[in-house]
Protein backbone atom coordinates (compact mmCIF):
# COMPACT_ATOMS: atom_id res chain seq x y z
CA UNK A 1 0.00 0.00 0.00
CA UNK A 2 1.69 3.50 -0.68
CA UNK A 3 2.50 5.87 1.62
CA UNK A 4 4.29 8.90 2.10
CA UNK A 5 7.98 9.25 0.56
CA UNK A 6 9.26 8.01 4.66
CA UNK A 7 6.57 5.19 5.00
CA UNK A 8 4.36 6.64 6.92
CA UNK A 9 0.67 7.30 6.39
CA UNK A 10 0.06 10.07 4.46
CA UNK A 11 -1.27 13.17 6.42
CA UNK A 12 -1.76 15.99 4.06
CA UNK A 13 -3.78 19.50 4.36
CA UNK A 14 -5.38 21.26 1.36
CA UNK A 15 -3.87 24.22 0.87
CA UNK A 16 -6.81 26.50 -1.47
CA UNK A 17 -5.25 29.46 -3.26
CA UNK A 18 -8.54 30.59 -4.64
CA UNK A 19 -9.24 32.30 -1.13
CA UNK A 20 -7.59 34.97 0.92
CA UNK A 21 -4.49 34.92 -0.40
CA UNK A 22 -1.02 34.32 2.35
CA UNK A 23 2.07 36.38 1.07
CA UNK A 24 4.86 34.53 -0.14
CA UNK A 25 6.79 35.40 2.98
CA UNK A 26 4.37 33.25 5.21
CA UNK A 27 5.04 30.12 3.06
CA UNK A 28 8.13 29.29 5.08
CA UNK A 29 6.96 29.48 8.46
CA UNK A 30 3.45 27.94 7.50
CA UNK A 31 4.77 24.41 5.86
CA UNK A 32 7.44 24.51 9.49
CA UNK A 33 4.39 24.77 11.33
CA UNK A 34 2.16 22.48 8.98
CA UNK A 35 5.43 20.04 9.70
CA UNK A 36 5.66 20.45 13.21
CA UNK A 37 2.45 19.11 13.46
CA UNK A 38 3.15 16.00 11.82
CA UNK A 39 1.84 17.17 8.38
CA UNK A 40 3.65 15.46 5.09
CA UNK A 41 2.23 16.33 2.31
CA UNK A 42 0.12 19.41 0.92
CA UNK A 43 -2.66 18.93 -1.76
CA UNK A 44 -2.66 22.08 -3.28
CA UNK A 45 -5.13 23.39 -5.49
CA UNK A 46 -3.60 26.44 -7.37
CA UNK A 47 -6.46 28.01 -9.57
CA UNK A 48 -5.48 31.19 -10.68
CA UNK A 49 -2.80 31.70 -9.29
CA UNK A 50 -0.76 29.25 -10.72
CA UNK A 51 1.90 30.79 -13.91
CA UNK A 52 0.27 29.21 -16.66
CA UNK A 53 2.27 30.20 -20.41
CA UNK A 54 0.20 31.19 -22.82
CA UNK A 55 -3.15 30.96 -20.54
CA UNK A 56 -4.19 34.02 -19.53
CA UNK A 57 -6.94 33.63 -16.13
CA UNK A 58 -5.74 35.61 -13.18
CA UNK A 59 -8.22 38.02 -11.73
CA UNK A 60 -5.32 39.84 -9.06
CA UNK A 61 -2.38 39.92 -10.77
CA UNK A 62 -0.48 41.10 -7.71
CA UNK A 63 -1.26 37.62 -5.98
CA UNK A 64 -0.20 35.61 -8.94
CA UNK A 65 2.81 33.35 -8.31
CA UNK A 66 5.43 33.97 -10.55
CA UNK A 67 8.02 30.88 -11.54
CA UNK A 68 10.51 32.01 -8.87
CA UNK A 69 7.95 32.13 -5.60
CA UNK A 70 6.75 28.66 -7.12
CA UNK A 71 9.69 27.28 -6.74
CA UNK A 72 10.64 28.83 -3.63
CA UNK A 73 7.37 27.13 -2.03
CA UNK A 74 8.41 23.39 -3.81
CA UNK A 75 11.72 23.96 -1.86
CA UNK A 76 10.46 24.85 1.38
CA UNK A 77 7.87 21.92 1.32
CA UNK A 78 10.70 19.54 0.58
CA UNK A 79 13.18 21.04 3.40
CA UNK A 80 10.37 20.62 5.90
CA UNK A 81 10.01 16.83 4.12
CA UNK A 82 6.25 17.76 2.94
CA UNK A 83 4.91 16.20 -0.82
CA UNK A 84 3.29 18.46 -2.95
CA UNK A 85 0.46 17.38 -4.41
CA UNK A 86 -0.89 19.39 -7.20
CA UNK A 87 -4.74 19.58 -7.70
CA UNK A 88 -5.59 20.59 -11.06
CA UNK A 89 -9.85 20.79 -11.82
CA UNK A 90 -9.94 18.87 -14.88
CA UNK A 91 -14.13 18.48 -15.25
CA UNK A 92 -15.75 20.76 -13.29
CA UNK A 93 -15.59 24.12 -10.98
CA UNK A 94 -13.82 25.28 -13.66
CA UNK A 95 -15.65 28.93 -12.61
CA UNK A 96 -12.38 30.42 -12.15
CA UNK A 97 -11.14 29.50 -16.15
CA UNK A 98 -15.46 30.22 -17.42
CA UNK A 99 -15.97 33.83 -15.68
CA UNK A 100 -13.73 34.99 -18.56
CA UNK A 101 -15.76 35.64 -21.78
CA UNK A 102 -12.39 34.03 -24.21
CA UNK A 103 -13.04 30.84 -22.19
CA UNK A 104 -16.60 30.38 -21.67
CA UNK A 105 -17.68 28.28 -25.01
CA UNK A 106 -15.90 26.00 -24.08
CA UNK A 107 -18.29 25.10 -20.95
CA UNK A 108 -20.92 22.39 -21.21
CA UNK A 109 -23.52 24.98 -19.48
CA UNK A 110 -23.43 28.32 -20.35
CA UNK A 111 -26.17 29.71 -17.55
CA UNK A 112 -23.71 28.68 -14.43
CA UNK A 113 -19.95 27.82 -16.67
CA UNK A 114 -18.72 25.74 -14.46
CA UNK A 115 -18.07 22.07 -16.32
CA UNK A 116 -15.89 21.34 -18.89
CA UNK A 117 -17.52 20.27 -22.53
CA UNK A 118 -15.92 17.03 -23.16
CA UNK A 119 -17.99 16.84 -26.75
CA UNK A 120 -15.46 19.93 -27.76
CA UNK A 121 -12.01 19.00 -29.22
CA UNK A 122 -10.49 22.36 -28.44
CA UNK A 123 -12.27 22.85 -24.61
CA UNK A 124 -10.74 19.37 -24.22
CA UNK A 125 -7.18 20.49 -25.51
CA UNK A 126 -7.37 23.10 -23.45
CA UNK A 127 -7.52 21.07 -20.17
CA UNK A 128 -4.98 18.85 -21.17
CA UNK A 129 -2.58 21.91 -22.20
CA UNK A 130 -3.56 23.28 -18.62
CA UNK A 131 -2.61 20.02 -16.87
CA UNK A 132 0.55 19.07 -18.18
CA UNK A 133 1.90 22.61 -17.35
CA UNK A 134 0.90 21.99 -13.72
CA UNK A 135 2.57 18.61 -14.02
CA UNK A 136 5.50 19.50 -15.28
CA UNK A 137 6.27 22.15 -12.73
CA UNK A 138 5.97 19.59 -10.29
CA UNK A 139 8.54 16.66 -11.62
CA UNK A 140 9.24 15.88 -7.84
CA UNK A 141 5.43 15.04 -6.81
CA UNK A 142 4.43 11.16 -7.12
CA UNK A 143 0.67 12.02 -7.58
CA UNK A 144 -1.45 14.81 -9.12
CA UNK A 145 -5.26 15.42 -8.08
CA UNK A 146 -7.55 15.80 -11.15
CA UNK A 147 -10.39 17.07 -9.42
CA UNK A 148 -13.42 15.62 -11.27
CA UNK A 149 -15.93 15.97 -8.65
CA UNK A 150 -19.28 17.83 -8.90
CA UNK A 151 -19.83 17.59 -12.90
CA UNK A 152 -23.63 18.81 -12.73
CA UNK A 153 -23.51 19.77 -16.19
CA UNK A 154 -22.46 16.74 -17.61
CA UNK A 155 -25.40 14.41 -15.67
CA UNK A 156 -27.76 16.81 -17.15
CA UNK A 157 -26.10 17.18 -20.95
CA UNK A 158 -26.09 12.97 -20.58
CA UNK A 159 -29.85 12.78 -19.33
CA UNK A 160 -30.75 15.38 -22.60
CA UNK A 161 -28.56 13.26 -25.45
CA UNK A 162 -29.33 9.75 -23.86
CA UNK A 163 -25.75 8.78 -22.58
CA UNK A 164 -24.33 7.08 -20.09
CA UNK A 165 -22.62 9.54 -17.61
CA UNK A 166 -20.23 7.20 -16.57
CA UNK A 167 -19.28 6.24 -19.53
CA UNK A 168 -19.18 9.59 -20.78
CA UNK A 169 -16.79 10.54 -17.25
CA UNK A 170 -14.36 7.59 -17.74
CA UNK A 171 -13.68 8.26 -21.49
CA UNK A 172 -12.65 11.76 -19.83
CA UNK A 173 -10.75 10.29 -17.26
CA UNK A 174 -9.13 7.88 -19.10
CA UNK A 175 -6.99 10.46 -21.14
CA UNK A 176 -6.47 12.70 -18.40
CA UNK A 177 -4.45 9.13 -17.11
CA UNK A 178 -2.40 8.72 -20.32
CA UNK A 179 -1.27 12.06 -19.60
CA UNK A 180 0.14 11.86 -15.97
CA UNK A 181 1.19 8.21 -17.00
CA UNK A 182 3.46 9.79 -19.56
CA UNK A 183 5.13 11.70 -16.49
CA UNK A 184 5.13 9.21 -14.30
CA UNK A 185 2.31 10.43 -11.61
CA UNK A 186 -0.27 8.58 -9.94
CA UNK A 187 -3.91 10.76 -10.74
CA UNK A 188 -6.06 11.21 -7.53
CA UNK A 189 -9.87 11.85 -8.38
CA UNK A 190 -12.66 12.19 -6.06
CA UNK A 191 -15.13 9.54 -6.02
CA UNK A 192 -18.72 11.03 -5.82
CA UNK A 193 -19.54 10.94 -9.53
CA UNK A 194 -18.63 7.64 -9.16
CA UNK A 195 -20.50 6.78 -6.65
CA UNK A 196 -23.18 8.91 -7.21
CA UNK A 197 -24.32 6.80 -10.65
CA UNK A 198 -22.80 3.34 -9.72
CA UNK A 199 -24.80 0.93 -11.36
CA UNK A 200 -23.87 -2.66 -12.41
CA UNK A 201 -22.35 -2.29 -15.78
CA UNK A 202 -20.61 1.24 -14.16
CA UNK A 203 -19.35 -1.06 -11.78
CA UNK A 204 -17.53 -3.50 -14.73
CA UNK A 205 -16.45 -0.10 -16.23
CA UNK A 206 -14.48 0.87 -12.94
CA UNK A 207 -12.46 -2.15 -13.11
CA UNK A 208 -10.21 -1.11 -15.66
CA UNK A 209 -8.99 2.04 -13.69
CA UNK A 210 -8.09 -0.15 -10.40
CA UNK A 211 -4.86 0.69 -10.95
CA UNK A 212 -4.61 4.07 -12.64
CA UNK A 213 -6.12 5.97 -10.06
CA UNK A 214 -6.52 6.66 -6.49
CA UNK A 215 -10.11 7.27 -5.18
CA UNK A 216 -10.62 9.88 -2.14
CA UNK A 217 -13.97 10.20 -1.03
CA UNK A 218 -14.91 12.71 1.06
CA UNK A 219 -17.08 13.01 3.54
CA UNK A 220 -18.24 16.61 5.85
CA UNK A 221 -20.60 15.40 8.36
CA UNK A 222 -20.28 12.41 9.36
CA UNK A 223 -19.82 11.50 12.77
CA UNK A 224 -19.58 8.13 14.90
CA UNK A 225 -19.69 4.75 14.25
CA UNK A 226 -22.55 5.10 12.02
CA UNK A 227 -24.54 7.31 9.71
CA UNK A 228 -28.19 7.67 9.00
CA UNK A 229 -27.93 8.84 5.61
CA UNK A 230 -24.95 8.76 3.02
CA UNK A 231 -23.98 8.83 -0.52
CA UNK A 232 -24.27 5.57 -2.64
CA UNK A 233 -26.20 6.40 -5.96
CA UNK A 234 -27.10 9.97 -4.62
CA UNK A 235 -27.60 10.78 -0.95
CA UNK A 236 -29.83 7.60 0.94
CA UNK A 237 -32.09 6.81 3.49
CA UNK A 238 -33.54 4.19 4.87
CA UNK A 239 -37.48 4.66 4.18
CA UNK A 240 -38.37 3.57 7.33
CA UNK A 241 -37.19 7.24 8.93
CA UNK A 242 -40.40 8.90 7.35
CA UNK A 243 -42.35 6.77 10.55
CA UNK A 244 -40.06 8.60 12.78
CA UNK A 245 -40.25 11.92 11.97
CA UNK A 246 -39.88 12.55 15.61
CA UNK A 247 -36.90 10.12 16.74
CA UNK A 248 -33.67 12.21 17.83
CA UNK A 249 -31.55 9.92 16.03
CA UNK A 250 -33.60 10.46 12.39
CA UNK A 251 -31.04 11.79 9.80
CA UNK A 252 -30.94 14.95 7.79
CA UNK A 253 -33.18 14.68 4.89
CA UNK A 254 -33.62 16.91 1.98
CA UNK A 255 -35.46 17.26 -1.32
CA UNK A 256 -32.90 15.50 -3.42
CA UNK A 257 -32.97 12.11 -0.81
CA UNK A 258 -33.62 8.99 -2.12
CA UNK A 259 -33.82 5.52 -0.35
CA UNK A 260 -31.64 2.28 1.20
CA UNK A 261 -34.50 -0.03 -0.33
CA UNK A 262 -34.07 0.97 -3.89
CA UNK A 263 -30.56 0.93 -4.44
CA UNK A 264 -29.79 -1.29 -7.42
CA UNK A 265 -29.26 -4.74 -7.01
CA UNK A 266 -25.77 -4.96 -7.63
CA UNK A 267 -24.99 -2.09 -5.77
CA UNK A 268 -27.04 -3.27 -3.17
CA UNK A 269 -25.61 -6.58 -2.49
CA UNK A 270 -21.68 -4.71 -2.77
CA UNK A 271 -23.25 -1.89 0.48
CA UNK A 272 -24.69 -4.85 2.13
CA UNK A 273 -21.87 -5.52 4.51
CA UNK A 274 -22.10 -1.84 5.81
CA UNK A 275 -25.75 -1.60 6.34
CA UNK A 276 -26.58 -2.52 10.07
CA UNK A 277 -30.37 -2.84 11.34
CA UNK A 278 -33.23 -4.08 10.14
CA UNK A 279 -35.92 -1.81 11.45
CA UNK A 280 -34.39 1.13 10.01
CA UNK A 281 -30.58 0.47 8.80
CA UNK A 282 -27.77 3.07 8.77
CA UNK A 283 -24.48 3.13 7.00
CA UNK A 284 -20.93 2.65 8.60
CA UNK A 285 -19.39 5.43 8.83
CA UNK A 286 -17.59 6.63 5.83
CA UNK A 287 -18.48 3.42 4.27
CA UNK A 288 -17.22 4.67 0.77
CA UNK A 289 -13.67 3.66 2.01
CA UNK A 290 -14.37 0.37 2.86
CA UNK A 291 -16.37 -0.28 -0.13
CA UNK A 292 -13.61 1.37 -2.49
CA UNK A 293 -11.08 -0.97 -0.22
CA UNK A 294 -13.19 -3.91 -1.00
CA UNK A 295 -13.26 -3.23 -4.84
CA UNK A 296 -9.60 -3.32 -4.67
CA UNK A 297 -8.52 0.67 -5.31
CA UNK A 298 -5.91 2.84 -3.08
CA UNK A 299 -8.06 5.31 -1.38
CA UNK A 300 -7.46 8.75 0.05
CA UNK A 301 -9.28 9.75 2.58
CA UNK A 302 -10.72 13.38 2.84
CA UNK A 303 -12.07 15.21 6.09
CA UNK A 304 -12.43 19.23 6.16
CA UNK A 305 -10.33 21.29 8.57
CA UNK A 306 -12.30 24.40 6.87
CA UNK A 307 -15.97 23.74 5.15
CA UNK A 308 -17.17 26.48 2.56
CA UNK A 309 -20.66 26.36 4.62
CA UNK A 310 -18.56 27.55 7.53
CA UNK A 311 -18.43 31.01 5.89
CA UNK A 312 -15.87 33.73 7.34
CA UNK A 313 -15.71 33.93 11.15
CA UNK A 314 -15.07 30.77 12.88
CA UNK A 315 -15.00 27.01 11.90
CA UNK A 316 -17.62 24.32 13.81
CA UNK A 317 -14.18 23.12 15.90
CA UNK A 318 -17.08 20.53 17.44
CA UNK A 319 -18.69 19.27 14.72
CA UNK A 320 -15.32 19.14 12.55
CA UNK A 321 -13.13 17.17 15.45
CA UNK A 322 -16.08 14.80 15.24
CA UNK A 323 -15.94 14.04 10.98
CA UNK A 324 -12.05 14.05 11.70
CA UNK A 325 -12.04 11.51 14.48
CA UNK A 326 -14.44 8.92 12.35
CA UNK A 327 -12.12 9.39 9.17
CA UNK A 328 -9.33 8.65 11.38
CA UNK A 329 -10.54 4.90 12.25
CA UNK A 330 -11.81 4.33 8.96
CA UNK A 331 -8.49 5.07 7.16
CA UNK A 332 -7.13 2.48 10.29
CA UNK A 333 -9.44 -0.19 9.73
CA UNK A 334 -9.21 -0.32 5.69
CA UNK A 335 -5.00 0.26 6.21
CA UNK A 336 -5.24 2.86 3.60
CA UNK A 337 -3.33 5.40 1.76
CA UNK A 338 -3.94 8.30 4.41
CA UNK A 339 -6.09 11.16 5.15
CA UNK A 340 -6.02 14.73 3.62
CA UNK A 341 -8.00 17.72 5.33
CA UNK A 342 -9.69 19.66 3.12
CA UNK A 343 -9.62 23.35 3.88
CA UNK A 344 -11.83 25.34 1.27
CA UNK A 345 -11.10 28.78 0.90
CA UNK A 346 -14.48 29.11 -1.15
CA UNK A 347 -17.55 27.28 -2.29
CA UNK A 348 -16.33 28.12 -5.81
CA UNK A 349 -14.70 30.62 -7.82
CA UNK A 350 -17.35 33.16 -7.76
CA UNK A 351 -18.68 32.43 -3.91
CA UNK A 352 -17.44 34.63 -0.75
CA UNK A 353 -13.88 34.17 0.74
CA UNK A 354 -14.11 32.32 3.74
CA UNK A 355 -11.97 32.71 7.03
CA UNK A 356 -7.76 32.18 6.97
CA UNK A 357 -6.23 28.70 7.68
CA UNK A 358 -5.06 30.46 10.70
CA UNK A 359 -7.98 29.60 12.69
CA UNK A 360 -7.43 25.73 11.26
CA UNK A 361 -5.04 24.86 13.12
CA UNK A 362 -6.78 22.93 15.93
CA UNK A 363 -8.30 21.28 13.77
CA UNK A 364 -4.99 20.34 12.08
CA UNK A 365 -3.66 18.64 15.06
CA UNK A 366 -6.83 16.92 15.76
CA UNK A 367 -6.27 15.11 12.10
CA UNK A 368 -2.45 14.57 13.14
CA UNK A 369 -3.71 12.66 16.03
CA UNK A 370 -6.28 10.64 14.57
CA UNK A 371 -3.96 9.20 11.97
CA UNK A 372 -0.95 8.64 14.47
CA UNK A 373 0.77 11.57 14.96
CA UNK A 374 2.10 12.64 18.26
CA UNK A 375 2.46 16.98 17.33
CA UNK A 376 3.29 18.82 20.98
CA UNK A 377 1.66 22.20 22.45
CA UNK A 378 0.87 24.34 19.29
CA UNK A 379 0.33 27.37 21.44
CA UNK A 380 3.23 27.03 24.15
CA UNK A 381 2.71 28.70 27.12
CA UNK A 382 -1.11 27.44 27.19
CA UNK A 383 -2.16 24.44 28.71
CA UNK A 384 -3.74 22.28 26.43
CA UNK A 385 -6.43 21.56 28.89
CA UNK A 386 -7.41 25.25 28.81
CA UNK A 387 -6.74 26.21 24.85
CA UNK A 388 -8.97 22.85 23.82
CA UNK A 389 -11.58 24.09 26.38
CA UNK A 390 -11.79 27.44 24.50
CA UNK A 391 -11.57 26.09 21.39
CA UNK A 392 -14.73 23.67 21.98
CA UNK A 393 -16.75 26.45 23.68
CA UNK A 394 -16.32 29.08 20.80
CA UNK A 395 -17.18 25.71 18.84
CA UNK A 396 -20.23 25.48 20.55
CA UNK A 397 -20.98 28.96 20.35
CA UNK A 398 -21.06 28.73 16.58
CA UNK A 399 -23.86 26.37 17.08
CA UNK A 400 -25.95 27.34 19.74
CA UNK A 401 -24.14 28.88 23.20
CA UNK A 402 -23.25 32.89 22.90
CA UNK A 403 -19.88 33.19 24.95
CA UNK A 404 -17.66 34.29 22.27
CA UNK A 405 -17.28 37.60 23.98
CA UNK A 406 -16.20 35.89 27.48
CA UNK A 407 -13.60 33.05 25.21
CA UNK A 408 -12.19 36.51 23.71
CA UNK A 409 -11.14 38.10 27.28
CA UNK A 410 -9.85 34.94 28.55
CA UNK A 411 -8.10 34.40 24.99
CA UNK A 412 -6.64 38.19 25.19
CA UNK A 413 -5.68 37.71 29.18
CA UNK A 414 -3.72 34.57 27.98
CA UNK A 415 -1.52 35.79 25.35
CA UNK A 416 0.99 37.25 26.75
CA UNK A 417 2.27 34.05 27.84
CA UNK A 418 2.97 32.67 24.02
CA UNK A 419 6.22 34.10 23.28
CA UNK A 420 6.20 34.91 19.47
CA UNK A 421 6.33 32.72 16.83
CA UNK A 422 7.35 29.75 18.35
CA UNK A 423 4.29 30.25 20.66
CA UNK A 424 2.16 30.93 17.89
CA UNK A 425 0.94 34.18 19.90
CA UNK A 426 -0.38 35.75 16.29
CA UNK A 427 -2.77 32.48 15.42
CA UNK A 428 -4.08 32.42 19.02
CA UNK A 429 -5.06 36.03 18.33
CA UNK A 430 -6.61 35.81 14.83
CA UNK A 431 -9.21 33.24 16.78
CA UNK A 432 -9.39 36.24 19.28
CA UNK A 433 -10.20 38.77 17.15
CA UNK A 434 -12.55 36.10 15.00
CA UNK A 435 -14.47 35.50 17.88
CA UNK A 436 -14.44 39.67 18.49
CA UNK A 437 -16.06 39.66 15.15
CA UNK A 438 -18.82 37.07 15.70
CA UNK A 439 -20.17 38.74 18.75
CA UNK A 440 -20.14 42.00 17.00
CA UNK A 441 -22.44 40.29 14.23
CA UNK A 442 -24.65 38.95 16.63
CA UNK A 443 -24.96 42.38 18.39
CA UNK A 444 -25.49 44.12 14.44
CA UNK A 445 -28.06 40.98 13.55
CA UNK A 446 -29.95 41.99 16.62
CA UNK A 447 -29.79 45.74 15.76
CA UNK A 448 -31.88 44.90 12.64
CA UNK A 449 -33.82 42.28 13.66
CA UNK A 450 -34.94 44.63 16.19
CA UNK A 451 -36.12 47.27 13.21
CA UNK A 452 -37.56 44.43 11.20
CA UNK A 453 -39.85 42.78 14.16
CA UNK A 454 -41.29 46.31 14.53
CA UNK A 455 -41.57 47.72 11.28
CA UNK A 456 -45.24 47.11 10.29
CA UNK A 457 -46.55 48.93 13.18
CA UNK A 458 -46.13 52.24 15.17
CA UNK A 459 -46.93 51.14 19.21
CA UNK A 460 -43.41 51.69 20.75
CA UNK A 461 -43.02 55.01 21.93
CA UNK A 462 -40.42 57.20 20.85
CA UNK A 463 -37.86 56.76 23.78
CA UNK A 464 -37.77 52.97 21.89
CA UNK A 465 -37.04 54.20 18.52
CA UNK A 466 -34.38 56.95 20.08
CA UNK A 467 -32.78 53.93 21.93
CA UNK A 468 -32.37 51.63 18.81
CA UNK A 469 -30.93 54.61 17.31
CA UNK A 470 -28.37 55.13 19.56
CA UNK A 471 -27.82 51.56 19.91
CA UNK A 472 -27.57 51.31 16.12
CA UNK A 473 -24.73 54.44 16.24
CA UNK A 474 -22.63 52.42 19.16
CA UNK A 475 -22.66 49.35 16.64
CA UNK A 476 -21.43 51.52 13.63
CA UNK A 477 -18.63 52.53 15.67
CA UNK A 478 -17.70 49.56 16.92
CA UNK A 479 -17.45 48.14 13.32
CA UNK A 480 -14.96 50.64 12.17
CA UNK A 481 -12.51 50.45 15.00
CA UNK A 482 -13.39 46.74 14.69
CA UNK A 483 -12.44 46.65 10.68
CA UNK A 484 -9.56 48.53 11.45
CA UNK A 485 -8.25 45.67 14.08
CA UNK A 486 -8.73 43.10 11.58
CA UNK A 487 -7.23 44.33 8.59
CA UNK A 488 -3.81 45.64 10.58
CA UNK A 489 -3.39 42.09 12.49
CA UNK A 490 -4.30 39.93 9.64
CA UNK A 491 -2.30 41.81 6.29
CA UNK A 492 0.35 40.54 8.27
CA UNK A 493 0.34 37.77 6.64
CA UNK A 494 -2.38 38.40 3.79
CA UNK A 495 -3.12 40.21 0.70
CA UNK A 496 -4.43 41.05 -2.26
CA UNK A 497 -8.17 41.58 -3.47
CA UNK A 498 -9.65 38.41 -2.05
CA UNK A 499 -8.58 39.94 1.64
CA UNK A 500 -10.01 43.24 0.80
CA UNK A 501 -13.21 41.33 -0.45
CA UNK A 502 -13.08 39.19 3.38
CA UNK A 503 -13.24 41.86 5.30
CA UNK A 504 -15.95 43.58 3.27
CA UNK A 505 -17.87 39.99 3.58
CA UNK A 506 -17.33 40.65 7.64
CA UNK A 507 -18.83 44.13 7.77
CA UNK A 508 -20.14 45.75 4.73
CA UNK A 509 -23.86 43.82 4.47
CA UNK A 510 -24.28 44.39 8.57
CA UNK A 511 -23.38 48.02 8.32
CA UNK A 512 -25.99 48.77 5.03
CA UNK A 513 -28.45 46.84 6.56
CA UNK A 514 -28.27 48.64 9.74
CA UNK A 515 -27.93 52.40 7.97
CA UNK A 516 -30.96 50.96 6.43
CA UNK A 517 -32.89 50.40 9.65
CA UNK A 518 -31.80 53.85 10.84
CA UNK A 519 -33.85 55.29 8.16
CA UNK A 520 -36.48 53.46 9.17
CA UNK A 521 -36.37 54.28 13.14
CA UNK A 522 -36.09 57.93 12.22
CA UNK A 523 -39.30 57.75 10.31
CA UNK A 524 -40.86 55.64 13.47
CA UNK A 525 -39.51 58.41 15.88
CA UNK A 526 -41.26 61.48 13.78
CA UNK A 527 -44.18 58.72 13.60
CA UNK A 528 -44.67 58.20 17.20
CA UNK A 529 -43.90 62.06 18.78
CA UNK A 530 -47.11 62.85 16.77
CA UNK A 531 -48.79 59.70 17.49
CA UNK A 532 -48.77 60.14 21.23
CA UNK A 533 -48.49 63.67 21.38
CA UNK A 534 -52.13 64.01 19.85
CA UNK A 535 -53.52 61.58 23.06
Amino acid sequence: MPRSRDGQTLIGVHLDLKGVMFRPAYIPQLLADLSGRGVNAVLVEYEDIFPFNGIDLAWDDSVVWSRATLKRFLAEAAKNHIEVIPLQQCLGHFEYVFRWRRYRKFALDLKYPSTVDVTNPKAVGLIHEMLRQVIAAHPESRYVHLGMDEAHALVAYCKANKRDVVEMFLHHLSKLCDICEAYGKTPIIWSDMLEDYMNERSLKLFEKFRDRVVLCPWDYGSAGETIGAGRITGFRASRAWLDAADAPEAPTLGAGTTFIEDIPKAVRRLVQPYLHGSQRPVFTSMFQADLWTKLGFRVLGATAIRCSTNLATLPLYIKQTENIRAWGRAIKRTKQLGLVGTSWARGTSWCPPGFSIDLTWPLIDEMARAMGAKPGLYFKGIPAKTADRIIKTLGRSRADWRLEGVMANEMDRLAPRLKGAAGHRYEWESIALMARVMQWQRRAEYNILEVDFFDANNRPVDSEWQRRLDEQAGTLRDSEALRRRVKSHFSRCYHGDAFEEWVRDLFDLHVKRIRDGRAICRKKLRESRRFYASR
